[in-house]
């Protein structure tokens, strides 16, 4: 890599978020292939097969640059003035459809990125500071809004917002259960699950726990039945210091009451989780909080982590890449995943 390259790289990669592209071959034992998104708020590029459990090393071949930097805890959150961004654009969250990707920015618009052409639209204005971005069951994409506590609902036919579900104070997640009869909406700085009558799109419960203090995205579990939170907790109550260990916490969503809790190793603040087809695996998008992100694998039944794998400091050390955004450690954020027979 001459000279020239490497400044370009590692200017890209400390003043541009990317949404940082894991391509994914599972192995025999699923039958499955993939290519799983992950995005981030300063970029870096990220191939993990995961026969092989690589860490990406090579800057070119991966990436997709869809925005500029930012970071979640910059701006506005819940209404609060935090840390004055420098810019707004970074990726957080996207959802997969049809070969595209629908990928939500930190400033509140929205790119769509076809994955065969590689071509993606302008930034479209949608609302605020969006975290998560997930398919509903009404093939509407949900988008989860950090700054004002809605979830704008989007047609990604019409590409225009077609509702907006004012909700929480700053909403990081949804999912919903497998008769579609209640939604599950993740507020971070409450560090509490709002539980919804998809019918009335009412709230109907709030589940609060000791185990969620500042809790990220969530996903409903192979069951179909647990809902398993991403509470890194970086924050205590009231965003004061660190509190309780980064955890999974299950709700039961047939009693809509915390079952348990799964606590992380020190070195994955969790902020996401997807869950391999057949579900056995679930692939877990973590923050080291140091100069790296990390995806590992845990086995859905035992909940043992398998081999953690570098996507950030591998690539970032071998280009000479400095990270400036987010107190210099490289945040990776939400997953979407192209599961291929």
């Amino acid at each position: 890599m001459n000279v020239k390259r490497t400044v370009a790289l590692a200017a890209s990669l400390a003043g541009a978020a990317l949404l940082l592209v894991a391509s994914v071959r599972v192995d025999a034992a699923s039958g499955m292939k993939g290519t799983v998104y992950v995005a981030g708020h300063g970029g870096h590029l990220a191939i993990v097969d995961l026969a092989t459990l690589k860490a990406p090393v090579d800057p070119d071949k991966d990436r997709i640059v869809i925005t500029e930097a930012g970071s979640e805890m910059e701006g506005k959150v819940a209404g609060m003035d935090m840390e004055e961004a420098k810019k707004g654009g970074g990726s957080h969250g996207s959802a997969f459809i049809d070969g595209k990707l629908y990928v939500g920015l930190l400033n509140g618009k929205v790119v769509v990125y076809d994955t065969a052409t590689g071509k993606k639209s302008a930034p479209m204005d949608v609302g605020k500071k969006f975290c998560d971005a997930a398919q509903g069951p009404d093939g509407n994409i949900y988008f989860e809004d950090m700054a004002d506590g809605n979830v704008y609902v989007w047609d990604p036919q019409k590409q225009k917002t077609v509702d907006t579900m004012p909700v929480g104070k700053a909403v990081c997640g949804i999912a919903w259960t497998k008769s579609q009869d209640k939604a599950y909406v993740a507020d971070m700085v409450q560090g509490s699950i709002f539980v919804i009558d998809w019918k009335t799109k009412k709230t109907i419960k709030q589940i609060k726990d000791p185990g969620m203090t500042f809790i990220h995205q969530i996903r409903m579990a192979p069951n179909q039945r647990d809902l398993w939170v991403s509470a890194a907790n970086e924050y205590g109550p009231g965003l004061a210091a660190r509190t309780q260990k980064t955890q999974v916490v299950v709700i039961d969503t047939t009693k809509d009451k915390v079952t348990g809790h799964i606590i992380m190793p020190p070195d994955i603040n969790l902020h996401d989780v997807k869950f391999t087809p057949d579900g056995s695996t679930a692939l877990l998008a973590g923050r080291t909080y140091g100069d790296d992100s990390i995806l590992a694998l845990m086995d859905v039944k035992t909940h043992k982590i398998g081999k953690r794998v570098s996507l950030c400091a591998a690539c970032h050390k071998a280009a000479g890449v400095t990270v400036t955004i987010d107190k210099g450690s490289p945040l990776l954020c939400g997953m979407a995943i192209d599961w291929k027979k």
